[in-house]
């Protein structure tokens, strides 16, 4: 997947900001795809060039102007294209802390412990975050099955992790 696919799927729901397209990707895809302000607004600048997707500049008076993005046919027809033509690829995970975790033999119980209570820590403010985000997105008209289905992955996620954590200093601490 590509972050140009990210972005044409926020957009397709309805005209939308910069920020507020950051913003979403931010709170949605965070379990599932990454990436940074300027790589958004990067992509925003292509996908526009390839007439995937115009704006509409908002004059406001004393505040910023903004640019209000939509998808044009080309970019609905892409978009569809790529998420029905398009193979899917095997997943994979990109996580730091595993990175850590195969070191965990040259390190005392006390710094694992103090690892897994660091990401445990991080873990479950996500998940509360997560299930604020759902409960308040819930309340609201139109809910999107996509979105709804993406932010179930996520608290799942959190679960498994949290779970899994607790269960390594557990091992841990018996083990040593």
């Amino acid at each position: 997947m590509s972050l140009r696919y990210a972005l044409l799927g926020i957009i397709s729901k309805k005209p939308i900001t910069g920020y507020d397209v950051v913003r979403i990707f931010k709170q949605q895809m965070i379990y599932f795809w990454n990436s940074t302000h300027s790589q958004i607004y990067t992509e925003l600048h292509k996908m526009e060039n390839d007439n995937l997707i115009e704006h509409e500049l908002v004059i406001q008076g004393t505040s910023p102007n903004k640019k209000v993005y939509s998808l044009t046919d080309s970019g609905k027809k892409d978009l569809i294209r790529w998420a029905i033509e398009e193979p899917l690829k095997t997943t994979k995970i990109k996580d730091e802390f595993l990175i850590k975790a195969t070191i965990f033999p040259i390190l005392t119980v006390n710094e694992i412990n103090k690892l897994l209570d660091e990401v445990i820590e991080r873990e479950e403010k996500i998940l509360s975050m997560t299930k604020d985000w759902k409960e308040h997105f819930s309340s609201q008209e139109g809910q999107d099955v996509g979105t709804m289905l993406t932010v179930e992955y996520g608290i799942r996620y959190s679960e498994m992790y949290l779970e899994w954590c607790k269960w390594a200093k557990q091992y841990f601490n018996e083990i040593k």
